[in-house]
């Protein structure tokens, strides 16, 4: 007598090729470019990709402009079970070639230039030391490093830009730090005074660019001097507003954590410090209730300094 052996019902069977390549197709955003990519025709990653969807019951992608198709939110949540599914593969492969697996987990950090090289230390200071992690820092633009989080290049992206309100729905801003924003320069002839009465008159001033959110607080508070002053450049950049005030003589107007080490040695000094404007910094995750527990711990370490 046999025994019967029990077969799971189709819908139940994952075509793990069609998970692939629609995770191919999640990092490529193209069909023409998935299909280069895996050697493969274009109709061939189509008729894929739709049979993957009928397998999980889910809308994948959204096929309004043909020529832009984007990943739903189903898609998104598809695209991290994918994720660790060929994460684990790839920990197969290592198990199976040099007899153990891995200890050591990767995370991916984006980091805008308007944020503080200060946070982003204090961000991944616990990190160091550790050897079952390391990780990955890679800094552009925050139009394309939002991009590489949504397809899972990235696990957070650090910035001084709260997440844009259509991205709202699949991405989530946490608060991690307020630094007050201050002016700041190297000549020794400023005051340590909050008061507006101090002489800027002939002075060259940077401040930050429009991408600071403080930056309409930034033009009323100049607005508001009663000296002459002329405002030499828009610098979106911390580290490089605080080189300008290292080498220049100018007044140079920065978040406060982004020199906080020369205002300290008193390689710089505070020539105002106006009150209300503050920059603040955050973590954007993809999922608002569960980044990654590593992620969650430096998220929460960040906000307790």
């Amino acid at each position: 007598m046999y025994n019967k052996i029990q077969v799971d019902p189709p819908m139940q069977r994952l075509n793990h090729h069609h998970l692939f390549l629609f995770w191919t197709f999640g990092r490529t955003g193209s069909v023409t470019k998935t299909a280069e990519s895996l050697s493969i025709a274009q109709s061939a990653v189509t008729s894929q990709l739709r049979q993957l969807e009928d397998a999980l019951g889910l809308s994948l992608i959204d096929r309004t402009h043909p020529r832009r198709p984007e990943i739903t939110s189903e898609g998104r949540q598809v695209l991290a079970y994918a994720e660790r599914i060929f994460e684990s593969s790839r920990e197969l492969i290592d198990w199976a070639s040099r007899g153990s697996l891995p200890k050591i987990q990767r995370l991916r950090i984006g980091a805008t230039p308007g944020l503080s090289r200060n946070l982003l230390y204090e961000f991944i200071r616990p990190l160091t030391g550790r050897p079952d992690l390391n990780f990955g820092i890679t800094t552009g633009e925050q139009k394309t490093l939002i991009q590489s989080l949504i397809s899972h290049d990235l696990d957070v992206l650090l910035t001084s830009q709260a997440v844009h309100q259509r991205a709202q729905g699949e991405l989530y801003a946490h608060v991690l730090h307020s630094s007050p924003v201050v002016f700041v320069s190297s000549s020794g002839t400023g005051s340590r005074s909050k008061s507006r009465a101090l002489d800027w008159s002939g002075k060259e001033v940077f401040i930050p660019g429009k991408s600071f959110e403080t930056r309409p607080e930034i033009d009323a508070f100049l607005e508001g001097l009663p000296q002459n002053f002329r405002i030499a450049g828009e610098i979106d950049d911390v580290a490089f507003l605080r080189i300008l005030a290292l080498r220049t003589g100018a007044i140079v107007g920065v978040p406060e954590i982004g020199v906080k080490s020369e205002l300290e040695a008193k390689i710089l000094t505070r020539v105002s410090a106006p009150t209300g404007i503050s920059q603040r910094y955050y973590a954007i995750t993809r999922n608002k209730l569960n980044p990654s527990d590593h992620i969650k711990q430096l998220i929460t370490e960040l906000k307790a300094i």
